[in-house]
């Protein structure tokens, strides 16, 4: 994890004394979260894992910030705009992706 360059940590996090013990574990929980949502896509399979692991993407952003790199970055604004892309989508799962799609896009802008 030391050898990624992470885009924006939580400043209260990255300055806490605890962060470098808890970096693996942000790290983990991050990879978990885009593992499991690539495979609700190769799968096709929304419910209930499309909307927990956006849940836990959401909560994941709000607790440890865009604790990622810009490639992972860009794997989860591509998998979003690739969901909405999907025919006769429920309107919920439309809804999941727009906020996680303007969450991940006020870094950029």
């Amino acid at each position: 994890m030391e050898d990624k360059k992470l885009q924006r940590v939580n400043v209260f996090l990255a300055s806490s004394p605890i962060y470098p013990s808890i970096k693996k574990q942000i790290n983990s929980l991050f990879e978990e979260i885009l593992e499991h949502l690539l495979l609700t896509e190769e799968n096709r399979e929304f419910e209930p894992s499309f909307t927990i692991w956006s849940n836990k993407l959401k909560e994941f952003l709000s607790l440890y910030g865009y604790s990622f790199t810009k490639t992972d970055h860009l794997k989860l604004v591509k998998f979003y705009l690739s969901i909405l892309s999907i025919e006769n989508l429920n309107y919920i799962y439309v809804q999941i992706c727009f906020d996680l799609l303007h969450q991940l896009l006020q870094l950029i802008i």
